[in-house]
């Protein structure tokens, strides 16, 4: 059962799911892409997004305490000794094979360039002077975001077969966590994130109903 689990990752708004550098001469703050143009979420970010969640929520769940450390780790745990490893968010199999048999076929090819261009947009944004309110001199900076509607699947990997507990540890986390990325404070990154793409089936995990 554990082995095909996923995460799915809904993009409600564009989300710029920053990469911690730009690309010269077209944006100051580039999104996170692999070597095909696809853009992604890595699955240490997704974990972080998920153990952040579970700490605003935990004096709520004082009984998933020890569920939570063996789903996600102790806090400040260097040694990832969960048993719940979350591999990269990306796009489903057959988008990806069209695209890399695309980008390799003798007429016509489409370039990584173009993939990207195709999922994602430029934002401008600047800061604003408190004083005046007016934008500040020289804030002026390029963000990509990736365009609302994509939709990313996480493999999940359990070191044990999940328990009950588990599944809803982890489904709770999955429903409280509604932002990733950047400027949030500008609409950006909401989210939906469920199991297996089934909102129902992780409404019920999460009070802690068996499928």
């Amino acid at each position: 059962m554990s082995r095909n689990q996923f995460i799915q990752i809904e993009l409600l708004s564009d989300a710029a799911f920053g990469r911690g550098e730009g690309t010269a001469g077209v944006v100051d703050v580039e999104v996170e892409h692999d070597e095909h143009g696809l853009p992604f979420l890595g699955g240490k970010t997704i974990r972080g997004l998920l153990r952040d969640s579970w700490f605003s929520m935990k004096e709520h769940f004082p009984g998933l305490a020890e569920t939570a450390n063996r789903v996600f780790g102790p806090e400040a745990d260097f040694e990832e000794r969960s048993i719940l490893h979350i591999g990269d968010a990306a796009v489903d199999k057959e988008t990806r094979d069209w695209i890399k048999a695309a980008e390799v076929r003798d007429r016509n090819p489409i370039s990584p360039t173009a993939v990207l261009e195709a999922m994602t947009d430029i934002r401008r944004q600047t800061s604003e002077e408190r004083s005046t309110g007016a934008p500040a001199e020289t804030t002026l900076r390029a963000i990509r975001v990736i365009v609302r509607g994509l939709v990313l699947r996480a493999p999940l990997h359990w070191l044990a077969d999940p328990e009950a507990s588990d599944l809803r540890c982890l489904s709770l986390t999955l429903l409280a966590t509604r932002h990733a990325g950047l400027g949030r404070n500008r609409g950006r990154g909401h989210i939906r994130m469920t199991l297996d793409g089934d909102l129902q089936r992780t409404l019920d995990a999460a009070k802690g109903v068996s499928a």
